[in-house]
């Protein structure tokens, strides 16, 4: 099952067909709500009660503020670093300042169990949890430390760069399945590895992953050289392939013995 989106300022305004200035000025107006995700972002079940409503939006908005209704008070300051968020609870952003961490840490601490997980409806740590949790910073930074993480064709720039060895972001990929590296958090749904364990890989480990690639890239073809082998265009020989149980493998690529017997399903001339 997919996550829930969240919607920062500028995805929501793109999603609602507004520019940022009518949502700043439907914000300011209270034709749209706040925030409900840590003051910052729209949740998807909020941000979908506001489609249906566009129009009239876009309609207060060009006819002005009516001459019985006063400016809008200015914004309420953020509160202090120290300071907790709604209702006496701190959001991920919050606790990082308390706990004089980055939020990716307070983040990537609760999912690896470091500390308590947000009590708060999955999202927010109530107050006194949250204040008894700066004495363990240190603690969660040395174990955390103090990059996220690489996503993998950075990895895999990074441990060319230092091995002199060709690999790619498929072999970074391919360790993560074998068990040799793991995944320390994701970016957008892509995993991220940490450095200590990019710059702990040894040309030993990955020499045999880039062997295999190298030789199932010999002993494969793409779509389109498959296609062009049997002299069809790309949609037959997919339709085809898929009709005789041939499906692409690693790298979307077809082993090209398989291949090579589809050409005996062809019809007489």
């Amino acid at each position: 099952m997919s996550r829930p989106r969240e919607f920062g300022p500028v995805q929501l305004a793109r999603w609602l067909g507004l520019d940022h200035d009518q949502l700043r000025r439907a914000l300011h107006r209270g034709l749209v709500p706040p925030p409900d995700i840590d003051d910052r972002k729209w949740s998807e079940a909020l941000a979908k009660t506001l489609p249906e409503r566009t129009e009239a939006i876009l309609a207060d908005l060009a006819a002005g503020p009516t001459p019985e209704s006063s400016p809008a008070p200015e914004p309420t300051p953020l509160p202090k670093k120290t300071t907790p968020g709604r209702r006496g609870s701190y959001g991920s952003l919050q606790l990082a300042r308390l706990m004089g961490l980055k939020e990716w840490q307070v983040k990537r601490a609760a999912q690896r169990g470091l500390i308590p997980p947000p009590d708060i409806d999955g999202r927010r740590w109530t107050q006194h949890v949250a204040e008894a949790l700066p004495e363990i910073a240190a603690d969660v930074a040395r174990e955390i430390g103090d990059h996220p993480g690489l996503g993998s064709q950075k990895a895999a720039d990074r441990v060319a760069a230092r091995t002199g060895l060709a690999v790619t972001r498929d072999d970074v990929a391919e360790l993560a399945a074998r068990g040799t590296l793991s995944p320390v958090g994701d970016y957008m749904g892509s995993a991220l590895y940490s450095l200590r364990d990019l710059d702990a890989l040894t040309e030993e480990r990955l020499a045999p992953v880039i062997e295999q690639r190298r030789a199932w890239i010999e002993a494969s073809l793409t779509g389109k050289e498959a296609a062009d082998l049997l002299g069809w265009s790309v949609g037959r020989f997919e339709v085809t392939a898929e009709r005789h149980g041939l499906f692409p493998g690693r790298l979307d690529r077809y082993p090209r013995a398989d291949v090579e017997r589809l050409d005996e399903t062809r019809a007489p001339d």
